[in-house]
């Protein structure tokens, strides 16, 4: 059956709901949405219907709240803007494009709220005293607030797009823009594609999250161009759902976040595993690639390949500070049991970014086998440093300090056991820009088992006595087939460290000095003239 979703009227909610109820009723087919614009209010999907819009075809949400579902959802009290529930064979397509409206809903002209210069009190700081490098001045309003998320409204609809319990669902060629929350949001929902979609939202406009899948099963994501606030790709998962998030797959993906482009978390009290990443492109960015564990569930065989990142510290208070790869697993609350993360590979991965890449682990955290391979950083100074940077980012979580002073390596790995880094690189900016805070190319602390093989660099000032690899409190050491580049003091600095084992095949002639080697078995190294 083929439906026509049209009217004349000024609000279109009834002629949507009564096409798609109809033709369901009649066994399924396509409804129709001819070109023209149209607003609506809650619309709920039904089993075996494609709702396709038209080219010129533009669907918009109604601006009064009494005409949403009686559903709750967002943590502002959010309702519904298309709902499907318990349905399968369930298609949104076409050439025309759904608009949010989210710069009419939202206060455009009001940073978001709260007193920026008081321990605590941000509502992006989440919990917490902080400790940053900036003191008082950390996240002042002395400087302006442009830049910073906008404030949200006494009533907004979202999430845009809800799938609960649903089983194939396609979202294929529209254009979906200027979201006020939540974009595509699945949970318990199984076999879903994504395909050829342009999500085009505001980059000051909290929640708008583009793709959200929690507890969601074979999900293809592939041909997409994502601009959002939030999140542009994020998975969790909950204790209290039926199907684990697993066999996830993204491919040839442009993203674009002022949180993180792909982002586990924040919600892992369950199980995400067997997730693959390739051919992915991420501009101008927040964050990078994240892994934010903070809850008792385990994310476990994910693999990141052929990826450009180019990530950058942003102004105001956001979570997160230009980290272009991000693996993070501390404790939610004083009642998270934590669980762990382990079989984690980043490929193929070329970065420029305001800020080196970080895997961190709160003391008894599990983060295990996180391996680099054939992934180049190159850093750069940030117009944002002075007011943000040189810090640490954990957020969000009330038992460690969320936002903590801490020199900042090229790679930095805390906590963490069987590591390996292979053909990495870092290279730093020599313009002069770069922070004092910038110190090692790759920095290692608390890790039991690391195997560092192809690793090219240097510390990030000439002349400065940090070293370009410093392992402190680590096992289990082979360091071979590295490069010391031009402008290297010391090359490997160690500190109560433990078996060291191989430091071979090391091309060290550029650096002034080879460092603390004498306790590793060595043979076939070039060493400094």
């Amino acid at each position: 059956m083929t439906a026509y979703a049209d009217s004349t009227d000024d609000l279109q909610t009834e002629a949507f709901q009564t096409a798609i109820d109809d033709c369901s009723e009649s066994g399924g087919g396509t409804v129709t949405v001819p070109s023209g614009t149209y607003t609506v209010g809650t619309v709920h999907l039904r089993s075996n219907v494609t709702l396709y819009l038209e080219a010129g075809a533009v669907v918009s949400p109604a601006k009064d709240e009494a005409e949403y579902t009686d559903k709750f959802i967002g943590p502002d009290n959010e309702r519904i803007f298309f709902l499907a529930e318990d349905v399968e064979n369930v298609t949104i397509a076409g050439e025309g494009e759904f608009d949010g409206l989210g710069t009419e809903f939202m206060r455009m002209d009001t940073p978001i709220q709260g007193h920026s210069n008081e321990s605590a009190s941000h509502p992006l700081i989440s919990n917490g005293p902080h400790e940053a490098r900036q003191g008082d001045a950390y996240l002042s309003r002395t400087k302006g607030t442009d830049g910073w998320p906008v404030a949200k409204p006494d009533f907004r609809p979202g999430p845009m797009f809800r799938f609960n319990n649903c089983t194939n669902v396609r979202i294929r060629d529209v254009t979906i823009r200027d979201m006020p929350a939540w974009t595509l949001s699945f949970h318990g929902t199984e076999e879903v594609d994504i395909r050829g979609v342009d999500i085009l939202n505001h980059l000051l406009i909290p929640n708008c999250d583009g793709i959200a899948l929690g507890d969601t099963k074979n999900v293809h994501i592939s041909d997409c161009t994502i601009q959002s606030c939030d999140d542009s790709i994020t998975f969790g998962a909950r204790p209290d759902e039926p199907v684990t998030c697993e066999g996830i797959v993204v491919t040839n993906c442009t993203l674009r976040s002022s949180a993180c482009a792909i982002k586990f978390g924040s919600g892992t009290d369950d199980t995400i595993r067997d997730c693959l990443f390739q051919n992915i492109v991420v501009q101008e960015s927040n964050r990078g690639l994240g892994i934010q564990h903070r809850d008792s569930g385990v994310v476990e065989n994910v693999l990141f390949t052929d990826i450009v990142v180019n990530s950058n510290m942003l102004p105001g208070p956001w979570w997160g500070k230009g980290e272009p790869i991000y693996v993070t697993s501390v404790p939610r609350d004083d009642d998270t049991d934590l669980g762990g993360i382990r079989n984690v590979r980043f490929s193929n991965i070329v970065a420029r970014s305001e800020n080196g890449a970080l895997v961190y682990g709160s003391e008894g955290s599990d983060i295990e086998t996180v391996e680099f391979d054939n992934v180049r950083i190159e850093l750069t100074g940030s117009e944002h440093a002075d007011e943000v940077g040189g810090n640490f980012d954990l957020q969000p979580s009330s038992v460690v300090t969320p936002i903590f002073a801490n020199d900042i390596a090229g790679v930095h790995v805390e906590n963490a056991r069987d590591v390996t880094m292979r053909d990495v690189t870092v290279e730093w900016d020599d313009s002069g820009d770069l922070p004092d805070y910038y110190r090692s190319g790759l920095a290692c602390e608390d890790v039991d088992g690391l195997l560092v093989d192809g690793f090219v660099g240097r510390q990030a000032h000439r002349d400065d006595d940090a070293a370009a690899i410093s392992l402190v409190d680590t096992t289990d050491i082979t360091v071979r087939n590295s490069r010391a580049t031009e402008g290297t003091e010391t090359f490997l600095s160690l500190s109560n460290t433990d078996g060291e084992r191989l430091f071979v095949n090391n091309d060290l002639i550029d650096a002034a000095d080879a460092g603390d080697v004498e306790s590793f078995e060595r043979s076939g190294n070039a060493l400094p003239r």
